[in-house]
């Protein structure tokens, strides 16, 4: 079926020209699985512009919030041996330098272990609506990067909202957009603050959503869920939020070894991490990402990725002004 694209709705924003010479960046970000997405599709993007070099490492505990993350400078700053990050990194340049970084580290090491040029923080999805959770923990955790890497420009990562498969939004009594809504009045809240930068990816997810547009014929119940069988996934109608696998569970969980379907809400998908890089590069580098002639190789994608890169540069465009 040929899918109907719209463009040229909302915002109406021209595209950046793509900046002159090759640049090259150093970029260390403070997060969770919501950064460590970028590792699949952000080198691979950013190698294919032109002039952009990446040097990107990520911070890596699963869900961790700001509070967690101060508790963890503040319980290193007493043990230095408490290393509770996997640091999986991308280096396109001073690869050597790369190599020397550690896979287990704590946030006061990792901040000097290379002069980064930008360094990343977020909040965990589950709290990124409510801003009551951000401090006083936000403005922690910027003094200590302020301390010990000065020469950092420090961005905020804008996560997205989850999709209509999460039981939170209920929870929350929220839907996708009423969530995404609170999430960018929380981070505009804190960018807002200090002046600084965001990296809209969540922005780009709605735009994305609201331009294809993704409409959910029918979400399953959680009872019709568990009457699936081999090989039925859930339809998420291509929102770059979500997944279904069948599979065995984590470790630990009392369903660990039973397969079933798994269904994965708040993630981005395959696509979605390739519209979450496309953000990254066009805010970093401020380069014309629909200039891009990359993309991974899925099925039907070419249109969609075509879409997904114009809103990530109307996204980051229109945080410009």
């Amino acid at each position: 079926m040929k899918m109907k694209i719209k463009t040229g709705i909302a915002l109406g924003l021209t595209a950046v020209a793509v900046t002159a010479g090759a640049r090259e960046l150093r970029v260390l970000a403070i997060g969770n699985s919501f950064s460590q997405s970028l590792m699949k599709e952000l080198p691979a993007v950013a190698a294919a512009m032109p002039d952009c070099k990446l040097n990107f490492a990520n911070m890596m505990i699963g869900g961790c919030p700001l509070e967690r993350h101060w508790d963890n400078v503040e319980k290193a700053a007493t043990d230095p041996s408490f290393k509770p990050y996997s640091i999986s990194k991308s280096y396109a340049f001073d690869v050597e330098k790369g190599k020397s970084l550690p896979r287990k580290a704590n946030i006061p090491e990792m901040l000097v272990a290379d002069r980064w040029d930008i360094v990343t923080i977020q909040q965990a999805s589950p709290k990124s609506p409510f801003y009551d959770t951000y401090q006083p923990y936000a403005d922690k955790l910027i003094a200590k990067i302020r301390e010990l890497a000065p020469q950092a420009e420090i961005r905020i990562q804008e996560t997205w909202s989850y999709s209509p498969y999460s039981g939170l939004l209920a929870d929350w009594k929220m839907n996708p957009k009423t969530m995404y809504e609170s999430i960018k009045a929380a981070y505009d809240r804190l960018a807002t603050a200090y002046s600084f930068k965001v990296i809209p990816a969540g922005d780009a997810v709605q735009l994305f959503r609201e331009r294809l547009p993704v409409k959910y014929a029918k979400v399953s119940t959680p009872a019709e869920i568990a009457a699936m069988k081999q090989p039925e996934v859930l339809d998420f109608h291509h929102d770059p939020v979500g997944n279904s696998r069948w599979g065995k569970g984590r470790k630990g969980r009392k369903d660990a070894n039973e397969v079933k379907l798994r269904v994965d809400a708040i993630h981005l998908n395959a696509e979605g991490q390739y519209l979450q890089a496309c953000v990254w590069v066009a805010a970093l580098f401020d380069v014309d990402i629909t200039k891009l002639a990359y993309a991974p190789n899925l099925p039907d994608f070419a249109e969609r990725a075509a879409l997904m890169r114009r809103c990530a540069a109307d996204a980051v465009a229109a945080r410009r002004k």
